[in-house]
């Protein structure tokens, strides 16, 4: 019988700094633990140390292999590391929205356990059991960074309509009320003469940062249809 591999789009590890132990895993297809897991933050700790051994001060920073990419952000005693799996290499214009990601769980996670990191790191005995609820944070930094997702992504395809020759005139205006936080119906506010060029800027905006738009749900616009 073939093995049916379970697609899991992004996996958030915390991991204490230098010792590699895992304080805390984050998946959206939550699996629970696996036997990997103490492998893999150990396996991150200890690249991200040996970067710094050789005189890259601030560690590694982003990793791809294949299909994989690990996004690694230190903290003062922790290290988060944001690992995506995807198809197509991201668009530039969504990096920063990782990236963003990345920092702000690396932030919440320290803000919130400040006391019980300190007396752990002093002891080195860890108990990852103390911050199980971290899910929910994690939860609401997404839905968070959802938002800003959703806003980017109408910009992103009303500059794409743009290049695709859809008059100026008819995107400006739309791409400055997203930018006030609006919800923006693209399709009803651009003449239908233009839609033909409109599809090809939605299918471009869609696949170019795919994996983005499905981490943080953003309702994508049906080049079908136009």
């Amino acid at each position: 019988m073939t093995e049916v591999k379970v697609f899991n789009p992004v996996e958030v590890y915390i991991i204490v700094k230098d010792a590699g132990i895992l304080l805390y895993k984050y998946s959206i297809v939550d699996f629970g633990e696996v036997d990997k897991d103490q492998l893999m933050s150990g396996f991150l700790s200890a690249l991200n140390n040996f970067a710094k051994d050789l005189h890259f001060p601030a560690g590694v920073s982003l990793i791809r292999s294949g299909t994989l990419e690990a996004r690694f952000n230190p903290g003062e005693h922790i290290l988060s590391v944001l690992i995506i799996d995807y198809q197509m290499p991201l668009g530039s214009s969504t990096e920063h929205i990782l990236s963003g990601l990345a920092e702000e769980i690396t932030k919440k996670f320290e803000e919130k356990y400040k006391e019980s990191l300190e007396k752990q790191m002093k002891s080195s005995k860890f108990k990852p059991k103390v911050f199980k609820d971290f899910w929910e944070d994690i939860d609401q930094i997404i839905n968070q960074f959802g938002e800003e997702s959703h806003e980017l992504y109408q910009k992103l395809v009303l500059i794409e309509a743009i290049y695709a020759k859809v008059p100026q005139k008819w995107c400006l205006p739309l791409i400055e009320q997203a930018g006030k936080g609006e919800l923006v119906n693209i399709v009803e506010n651009i003449p239908e003469k233009y839609h033909r060029f409109l599809k090809g800027a939605i299918q471009k905006v869609n696949l170019n940062s795919k994996p983005v738009w499905e981490i943080f749900a953003v309702p994508l616009l049906d080049p079908k249809s136009l």
